[in-house]
């Protein structure tokens, strides 16, 4: 029996110096050995070398022989491991919080910002934060009016973008004079108009120029093109085109600019005018989208209204040229 203890007792003692780490339900350590190294070590165990220092509270790479060296944790592990998540669940309930009380902010393309609305806000707060006026947000947004226009948390906003040169003045960009083409005949500026309302409900896209989507600039060069005339692409250039009129000088077919972002040292919007204070237009306003007529005389556009020019002149062979009509123009915008 004794023998029989012995021999078990150094069987141990062989499993034990045999095998350099210690294996417990808990715990994997390790009991160094001459050619160990924290590398050595790391890839045998399938573990990183910051790993095992931070197991060991290591500030060096060194190592003492018969120094023992955890290996893995699983207490500290499974302690870890409910530490993140509880540090989780509070990450995610602090930023579902957050989106609660803070807006959404997107760019919707180079014109607009999309604002998703958040409690509180108000027409005047949200135009002060992105320095624009709360009446291009009642226009750009197809809203009624400032006082009974509620804002429903969670509802987007189109707000006009601010750009880098729009950074305050009212000069608007030089003009420059450039040689007029006369119409063919006195029909041809109402045949125009005939054509361009041809595009009624086209729908607006920014940058966009074919009829699945256009914006205002390409609208008005797709219907000069019809009639021979090749106008620039963007309303900023064309309004360096033609001759320069007042709004008492305006005739069918003559083009009108709008500033509709308030720092803006350009015009930033082009339509076409029609007669009987009119013009039509490729639209960006939210709901309103497309191509449309809108009145002149509405205190959005009468307000927005920075000048006018003329692409083709009267030829004086067909008699004077029409005047504007004397009607008062209609509010329908």
């Amino acid at each position: 029996m004794r023998s029989r203890l012995t021999l078990c007792a150094l069987c141990l003692a062989i499993l034990l110096t045999g095998f350099p780490f210690i294996i417990n339900a808990a715990q994997v350590t390790h009991s160094v050995k001459r050619g160990d190294s924290l590398h050595t070590l790391a890839k045998k165990y399938g573990v990183s070398v910051s790993h095992l220092k931070n197991m060991n509270g290591l500030r060096s790479n060194k190592l003492s022989l018969g120094q023992t060296i955890v290996i893995k944790d699983e207490k500290e592990r499974t302690a870890k491991k409910e530490s993140r998540n509880r540090l989780s669940t509070k990450a995610i309930k602090a930023q579902v919080r957050e989106q609660e009380t803070q807006p959404v902010i997107s760019e919707s393309d180079d014109q607009f910002i999309e604002y998703k609305i958040k409690r509180g806000d108000t027409l005047d707060k949200i135009a002060s934060r992105f320095n624009v006026e709360a009446d291009e947000l009642i226009e750009t947004n197809n809203l009624i009016s400032r006082k009974n226009k509620k804002l429903s948390p969670g509802k987007t906003l189109l707000i006009p973008k601010i750009t880098e040169e729009d950074d305050g003045g009212d000069n608007i960009v030089t003009f420059k004079s450039i040689a007029m083409k006369p119409w063919k005949n006195s029909d041809e500026k109402y045949m125009l108009v005939k054509v361009a309302k041809s595009f009624m409900g086209a729908p607006y896209k920014y940058g966009g120029n074919t009829l699945r989507g256009l914006d205002c600039s390409a609208y008005v060069k797709k219907i000069y093109e019809i009639f021979d005339v090749q106008l620039p692409r963007s309303a900023r250039e064309q309004y360096q085109v033609g001759s320069r009129i007042s709004r008492e000088e305006l005739a069918v077919g003559d083009l009108v600019f709008f500033k509709t972002r308030r720092y803006a040292k350009y015009p930033t919007h082009v339509g076409i005018f029609i007669g009987d204070g009119n013009f039509i237009h490729a639209s960006s306003g939210k709901g309103r989208l497309g191509v449309k007529v809108d009145s002149l005389g509405s205190d959005y556009y009468s307000g927005a209204f920075i000048g006018a020019t003329r692409i083709k002149s009267e030829n004086t062979s067909h008699g004077p040229e029409a005047t504007q009509p004397t009607e008062k123009p209609s509010n329908n915008s």
